[in-house]
């Protein structure tokens, strides 16, 4: 299922066919952005309608042929498609000290810094939900002569945030956020604590002091994104 961002407004969910055929009618231009389950962040619909056979094969064929290790004692279990390793971990009853590892992973990771694979299993929909975000964090660590940095918003939910271009932080670091997106009428301040940074400069962060209103706007933009039925909706926010 398709989520597409068009002049400040969030639309679907979509199926694939659903998504061409408003693009056909020109109520999708090369202006808006799209999101679906697993993606870090919103890609142009453009590179989207380009590359759609691929993606479609390659979301295909991700339970059928990724190789996953599973590590929880120092002892990995795998090689298992993407299909055995969620069924292996649906049949656990502490997922706290899981680590995995497929190709093109550096290193092992925590499962909780694998939101795909989270959401797969059900855990951020029983949890704190995520939903894509496009907008502005500038970023303060609450530090001595500790300079100022702008990121990209990549994900949110009531708990935290997900951020690009983070590569001056460090894990544990407690930070003073200022978000702006177009999604929000107001910039939003919080502060918060670096849970994780990849190498390649995505962090998550955790909220440490949010204002209740403040969280019922990411209540209420979170829930967007996990619709009961399967109809589309569009509220504009901006």
């Amino acid at each position: 299922m398709w989520f597409v961002h068009s002049s400040d407004v969030v639309s679907g969910p979509f199926d694939t066919k659903g998504v061409q055929e408003q693009l056909s009618l020109g109520n999708f231009n090369a202006n808006c952005f799209i999101w679906w389950k697993g993606q870090r962040e919103w890609i142009p619909i453009q590179l989207w309608e380009a590359q759609l056979s691929q993606i479609l094969q390659s979301e295909d064929q991700k339970s059928q042929t990724s190789v996953w290790y599973v590590d929880t004692s120092g002892s990995p279990i795998g090689p298992l498609t993407q299909g055995e390793m969620l069924a292996h971990l649906r049949g656990m009853r502490n997922l706290g000290k899981v680590r995995l590892w497929t190709v093109g992973m550096n290193k092992w990771a925590n499962l909780f810094e694998l939101h795909d694979i989270m959401d797969q299993l059900g855990m951020s929909r029983r949890e704190n939900a995520r939903a894509p975000l496009m907008g502005a964090v500038a970023v303060s660590r609450l530090a001595e002569d500790a300079q100022p940095m702008l990121a990209r918003a990549a994900s949110i939910s009531i708990a935290g945030i997900g951020i690009n271009d983070a590569h001056g932080l460090t894990k544990g670091d407690t930070v003073q956020l200022v978000l702006r997106s177009a999604e929000f009428p107001n910039p939003i301040r919080m502060q918060a604590t670096t849970v994780y940074v990849t190498p390649q400069g995505y962090a998550g962060l955790k909220f440490t002091s949010v204002h209740p209103e403040t969280q019922s706007l990411l209540f209420d933009y979170v829930k967007r994104f996990s619709p009961p039925g399967g109809s589309g909706d569009a509220r504009k926010t901006a």
